[in-house]
């Protein structure tokens, strides 16, 4: 492995050569912001932040105004040039930032219009508009992307984009719970309701056409509000039925990496002597999962629960429950601070601080803050002694990490990191580094999965 300033590269080998570059985050600081620009000809400009010149801007769209909307590359913030369009050259005016550290899928809206961008390039398709929100469909990438909120700003807003979970079809539903009603959504089409029907079956919905069963909706009865998942397709008018395969169906289920299936669900990870151990996923079906760390065949220490409704738990777990720092998300009530047995018993606000940089909320010395750097990045999780401890790390360019830190603010522990290409590793880190067991796959899926050393796999497993 080799230092390279602020990023270090793994190095991994499949059938050909993947990178995998793993930045490190940076350590907490303030600053402050002042954006002018001056028009330099017709279509051109020069951008300026406290004096010093972004050079990484490109532009956008005015959406039938005279303001230019912008994106500096660097940093991933969006900024508005305000009559800029009908200035004259050399005249100079104020810039006001609109949305920080967006990703690579984002829109920019108005009361006149709105656009999507996909991986920075403007982009058109189909959409509907269900509760405020677009679900949009990109033919080019057989792909649907969700568009938060994008109907409910009064002025300019800008956002960024999700990628829906995959579906081979590009059909996706939600529930409206206030109506109990449904929404299918076929290539970013609403479908057609005429000859529709539904029947209840366990806690599925499914969705019949001209009487003959056509999706499944999983989990309806217990799905959360407008929140958009694939939908299952019927097979041959019926529900396939279950045929109760269980035990290891993968893998080694007893000192290595494997599957094992339970009546409930299933287990993919890290066994050791018969037993969970490290990094692993139980998914329970129609309810959630649990993604994180394994001791003894318990869930003790970092770990993340994701219910199919939304809800979720993270923090540090003991004998299966929340007992340390952690966050609750359900519905709309979120809580963070200290639990004792999945129960808050101290918990710390978070509040503005009105800050632009730097701890722009909550306790950013030892509760629980966000923090955000003048290049785009931010930290939202705990903090001991002024330092990174526990949460969510974004950098500017897309890439994300959950979990643990050391006191030199680097990852360390159990962790997840999201790269921006859709690679993925899970499992154990030490000072910024793959050390131990962990799983990783890069943007094609090709995966790499045993021990790790100092960023390299060393048994595979």
């Amino acid at each position: 492995m080799k230092l390279v300033t602020l990023f270090f590269s793994l190095i991994f080998s499949f059938n050909l050569a993947v990178n995998a570059q793993v930045p490190t985050p940076q350590g907490v600081n303030n600053s402050t912001s002042g954006l002018t620009w001056t028009k330099t000809s017709e279509y051109n400009y020069s951008l300026k932040e406290n004096g010093r010149q972004l050079t990484n801007v490109v532009d956008l769209k005015y959406l039938s105004t005279n303001t230019l909307a912008v994106l500096d590359k660097s940093s991933r913030n969006v900024y508005l040039l305000e009559d800029f369009k009908e200035a004259v050259n050399g005249s100079s005016g104020k810039a006001t930032l609109l949305e920080r550290n967006v990703g690579t899928n984002f829109y920019l809206t108005n009361p006149n219009s709105f656009v999507f961008y996909s991986d920075d390039e403007y982009i058109s398709g189909p959409f509907v508009n269900i509760g405020g929100s677009y679900v949009y469909y990109v033919a080019e990438k057989n792909t649907t992307y969700y568009l938060p909120d994008i109907r409910k700003f009064s002025n300019w807003g800008a956002k960024t984009a999700s990628k829906l979970d995959y579906s081979a079809e590009n059909v996706y539903w939600c529930r409206v719970a206030e109506s109990n009603s449904y929404h299918v959504v076929e290539k970013g089409e609403s479908m057609d309701y005429t000859n529709a029907s539904t029947e209840k079956r366990d806690n599925d919905l499914v969705v019949k056409v001209n009487g003959v069963d056509k999706y499944i909706l999983p989990g309806y009865y217990t799905m959360a509000s407008l929140v958009f998942k694939p939908v299952k397709m019927a097979s041959s008018g019926s529900i396939p039925t279950n045929n109760n395969t269980s035990g290891c169906v993968d893998g080694d289920c007893q000192n290595g990496w494997g599957k094992y299936e339970y009546d409930n669900g299933y287990y993919d990870g890290f066994w050791k002597n018969g037993k969970k151990e490290g990094y692993g996923l139980y998914k329970w079906d129609g309810i959630g999962k649990y993604i994180g760390t394994w001791q003894n065949d318990n869930m003790n220490g970092y770990g993340v629960y994701l219910a199919d409704n939304n809800d979720n738990i993270i923090g540090e777990y003991k004998n299966g429950q929340l007992n340390g720092l952690g966050i609750t998300v359900t519905g709309d009530k979120w809580d963070q601070g200290i639990f004792y047995d999945g129960n808050i018993s101290t918990h710390y606000d978070f509040y503005s601080t009105g800050n632009d940089s730097g701890c722009t909320a909550g306790d950013c010395q030892n509760k629980y803050g966000k923090f955000e750097w003048s290049n785009g990045d931010t930290f939202i999780g705990f903090f001991k002694n002024g330092k990174l401890y526990m949460g969510t790390y974004s950098f500017a360019s897309g890439d994300k990490y959950s979990g643990m830190f050391n006191s030199d603010n680097q990852f360390h522990g159990m962790g997840r990191f999201f790269f921006a290409d859709d690679a993925y590793y899970g499992g154990e880190w030490r000072n910024g580094k793959y050390e131990g067991r962990g799983y990783y796959h890069n943007s094609s899926l090709e995966q790499k999965i045993g021990e790790w050393s100092n960023g390299t796999l060393v048994k595979k497993m």
